[in-house]
């Protein structure tokens, strides 16, 4: 997916890389030889590019790169966008001269000796967001400006997720009457459904930000990005955490803006629906606590976070030698 997004934009180079379980897998012992093999390919990228500064987004496959990096002396930034850092970036801050985190909760993760590198910048969030329409959304749609019902966005993210597929499949019946329902289902469920109170399409993309403008409250997972894009336009949250085949971050991230009264944490699967109808029907009735928790979602999360981000990776640039800087 990645070499698809950079495609045309930024050079991209591969290399190998293993999972790093925490639980036993006999995979584990294959995956070691992998990561050794990445961190020979990151040595060798390295040595030839000679880059004057190396961010780090976390994840398994920056690990290989952020180690061969620190064995040839360039300076490496770490960032998490989780709660808590996952085990790829609680290895990497061993490597790492800096460690952004999304929020200050996350410093106390890393052991006393890293503190002083740690600095809270938040998550960077697109521009793009923040431009979004109400009008051109409602519009894109198919909804009518003068329609009252408010309208629900279930996302479930760029792949889908059947949970909240199965979610909208199983509440729309019982909703349509005070909900206009926008769903991003992702490939393989249904799509291209256009109604005057009901939009699904597989991806939103370039038109996102006027979706988002366009909502009254989400539906949603609790990843990291889409938790920020979503609460800095001040949209109550109704969050469904992955759950299985997770570490379970998606949760602890959601305890947060459910902690300050920003979203409501939904983990029962035998109940969600239950629930959520219970949610929506009670928002329904109650445009004023909508707004109070979209103000609350709101004041969590800063606009500026690339550009701390930005100042901190310029910081090193700026100091690199002349003879390494190259335009």
């Amino acid at each position: 997916m990645e070499r698809g997004i950079v495609a045309g934009r930024l050079h991209y180079y591969g290399i190998p890389t293993g999972k790093l379980r925490r639980y036993f897998s006999l995979e584990n012992l294959w995956d070691l030889f992998r990561v050794a093999a990445g961190i020979v390919r990151s040595w060798a990228l390295v040595r030839r590019l000679r880059p004057d500064v190396l961010f780090s987004k976390g994840g398994f496959v920056s690990v290989p790169p952020v180690v061969a990096a620190s064995m040839l002396g360039v300076p490496v930034v770490s960032h998490e966008s989780d709660a808590d850092p996952g085990l790829a970036t609680r290895i990497n801050a061993r490597f790492s001269r800096q460690i952004c985190v999304a929020y200050e909760s996350t410093r106390q993760c890393f052991r006393s000796r890293y503190q002083t590198r740690v600095t809270v910048t938040g998550n960077p969030l697109r521009d793009e967001i923040l431009r979004g329409s109400r009008n051109d959304g409602l519009q894109y749609l198919g909804f009518s400006v003068a329609d009252p019902r408010p309208v629900v966005l279930f996302l479930g993210g760029s792949l889908g997720a059947r949970q909240i597929n199965e979610l909208v499949d199983g509440l729309l019946p019982t909703i349509s009457t005070r909900w206009r329902v926008v769903h991003q289902t992702g490939t393989g469920h249904r799509v291209d459904v256009r109604r005057s109170d009901h939009y699904a399409a597989a991806y939103f993309g370039l038109e996102l930000p006027d979706i988002l403008a366009a909502a009254d409250l989400v539906v949603c997972r609790a990843g990291a990005s889409t938790l920020w894009e979503v609460a800095v336009l001040g949209l109550p949250m109704l969050l469904v955490p992955l759950m299985g085949g997770s570490r379970g971050d998606q949760v602890r991230n959601a305890a947060i803006f459910e902690r300050a009264g920003a979203a409501v944490c939904l983990t029962s699967a035998e109940s969600l629906a239950r629930d959520v109808a219970a949610w929506l029907d009670r928002y329904a009735r109650d445009q004023d606590q909508m707004r109070m928790m979209g103000d609350r979602a709101r004041a969590l999360v800063s606009v500026d976070a690339a550009e701390r981000i930005a100042d901190i990776v310029a910081g090193y640039l700026q100091t690199a030698p002349e003879s390494s800087r190259r335009a």
